[in-house]
């Protein structure tokens, strides 16, 4: 059975020791590097292409998938087709859904690869926003949404998801992986996602 971990970027992978994710093939998006450096890293939102991280990303030493509109900025990195809709590719070199997170890449790719137990870790699954609701937000201060409070700086833009129809398409990831005798497991404490079933990251470490 192949293993590999999806890192999300909640705040409690700052909790998760990365000598942890080192005994996994891990993957993981956006400003994940601050903590950890990912064997297959992904940015489809051009917003996080925007806001000055384009250097940071260039200097990675990993797989990268990068937003076919933006791939060109970042050298060796592979484009993708990204349709913002409800669905899941078996093909994610030929197009890829993004449906409210760089987290449903990510399960895409997985797949892709051949990887048959996925462990999630740092999947809060939790926004504080003012409104608390899906809308654009400007970060005021310190981040509080993330594993570390220097993810968004003062100024940064960024856009809650909407819930239920994330957690629509997570339950379609886990019928597409139980399919294929796959499994998802959530190992994030206190997480906030129910869709997969849980275990603690602790009992996973070798």
């Amino acid at each position: 059975m192949r293993t590999c971990l999806i890192i999300g970027n909640g705040p409690s992978l700052a909790d998760i020791p990365n000598e942890f994710l080192e005994n996994y093939p891990t993957f993981g998006s956006n400003r994940v590097y601050l903590k950890y450096t990912p064997d297959y890293y992904a940015c489809v939102d051009p917003i996080n292409l925007s806001q000055k991280h384009i250097e940071e990303i260039k200097a990675l030493n990993c797989t990268k998938y990068i937003d076919i509109s933006q791939a060109h900025l970042i050298p060796g990195s592979t484009p993708l087709q990204c349709i913002h809709e409800m669905g899941f590719s078996y093909s994610p070199m030929d197009y890829v859904y993004a449906y409210f997170s760089v987290t449903t890449v990510l399960l895409q790719l997985a797949y892709f690869y051949g990887f048959d137990e996925i462990g999630l870790v740092g999947m809060d699954h939790r926004w504080i926003t003012d409104a608390g609701a899906r809308d654009w937000y400007i970060n005021t201060g310190k981040d509080k949404n993330h594993f570390t409070p220097e993810y968004y700086q003062p100024g940064a833009r960024w856009k809650a998801p909407f819930l239920s129809k994330l957690e629509a398409w997570y339950g379609l990831s886990k019928i597409v992986y139980c399919s294929a005798n796959k499994r998802i497991v959530n190992l994030t404490p206190n997480s906030a996602l129910d869709v997969f079933e849980r275990e603690d990251w602790q009992s996973w470490e070798k």
